[in-house]
């Protein structure tokens, strides 16, 4: 997903933006919540009643996606170079997803569900983050995301390379265009490339679209019009594309994201929100795999499912603080330094020689 670290600028836009930061924790304890009661329910069965459920905390990752829209042009805008760009998206993403990969296999590997068990082939092809597309099995079902963002940041760095940013309205309506164009070949039983629909993310493109939008109106108060209309147009494709509990979910977003950047949203500011925030990266990589299983572990001993439930989803918090302390913020650091330092000795190169 997108993080703090990609909101840094100055003191103002820290404090500015960090609504979003607030944002996305939500989303991501939605989404955990969704897992934890609805789809264990569905598709395992608790051992006693949940006094809840909640179906719709499975949205939130749509609003991961407009987050990401927003957050990743940002970093785009003001990223030096592509490597800037790799560097901070790789040393983001992969050192906690590789720690998350291997400790979910060794609890699904001790105490997991025979159908949570992956061959080795598979296992491993959960490291490159793509291993849907490669044709293999998510080791925790959550993961489906992480390929979806991974092919967003791939698309918009080309863009980037390509001098195109400017024209994004553009690269907007293209995607847009695409996406009718899938679902019309869907709904007439045309054949459609699988590929060029994963890596071109057309049943999803128009979420990051809308984030896009809201970074460029936000940051280009000149092209509010033009933002407007664009975003018409996304909510439109939404609702032709898609069921339309989406075009809610996408109008939703929207709102949310408007009150937000108006700063009409001062409550989300709150520290534990922040927080949460910080760790939901963590949290969205260990919670679905790792919490079936000790759902399922801890209903067997007896514990009531509600007890079950609430000692995993505290359990998850302490396990993604620890993961995001003890990996993520350090490789983050480490590797964005190396980086640094590297580019520093390649630009003052030139100078020596020349004095030499």
């Amino acid at each position: 997903m997108v993080e703090k670290t990609l909101l840094d600028g100055d003191s103002t836009s820290r404090q500015r933006f960090v609504e979003l930061d607030a944002l996305r924790g939500l989303a991501a304890m939605a989404v955990v919540l969704y897992h934890y009661s609805t789809q264990y329910g569905d598709e395992i069965g608790h051992a006693s009643r949940l006094p809840f459920g909640f179906p719709e905390g499975n949205y939130g990752v749509y609003l991961f996606f407009m987050i990401s829209g927003f957050v990743i042009l940002m970093s785009l805008e003001r990223s030096h170079s592509a490597m800037d760009f790799v560097v901070s998206r790789v040393s983001r993403l992969f050192p906690a997803y590789w720690s998350a990969v291997a400790l979910t296999a060794a609890v699904v590997w001790a105490c997991g569900m025979p159908w949570q068990l992956l061959p080795a082939h598979d296992l491993l092809l959960n490291f490159t983050m793509v291993q849907q597309i490669l044709g293999g099995r998510h080791l925790d079902g959550s993961y489906w995301t992480l390929q979806v963002e991974l092919f967003f940041y791939v698309q918009m760095l080309l863009w980037f390379m390509a001098g195109q940013l400017a024209r994004i309205h553009w690269v907007i309506a293209a995607w847009l265009l695409l996406a009718v164009s899938y679902s019309l070949a869907v709904r007439y039983h045309m054949h459609f490339s699988y590929t060029a629909r994963e890596v071109l993310l057309l049943r999803h493109i128009a979420f990051f679209g809308l984030g896009i939008l809201f970074h460029r109106m936000h940051g280009h108060p000149g092209e509010k019009v033009r933002n407007v209309c664009m975003i018409g147009l996304c909510l439109g494709t939404i609702a032709f594309v898609g069921p339309p509990v989406l075009l809610l979910v996408a109008v939703f977003g929207c709102i949310v994201f408007w009150l937000a950047l108006a700063g009409d949203l001062q409550w989300l500011r709150a520290r534990p929100l922040v927080l949460l925030g910080g760790l939901s990266y963590s949290l969205y990589l260990l919670h679905q795999a790792v919490g079936f299983a000790l759902i399922r572990l801890l209903e067997q001993h007896g514990l009531p499912a509600g007890v079950a439930v609430t000692v995993v989803v505290s359990a998850m918090l302490v396990l993604a603080f620890a993961l995001h302390r003890g990996v993520e913020q350090p490789a983050m650091r480490i590797l964005r330094a190396a980086w640094k330092h590297h580019r520093e000795l390649h630009v003052a190169a030139p100078g020596r020689a020349t004095a030499l």
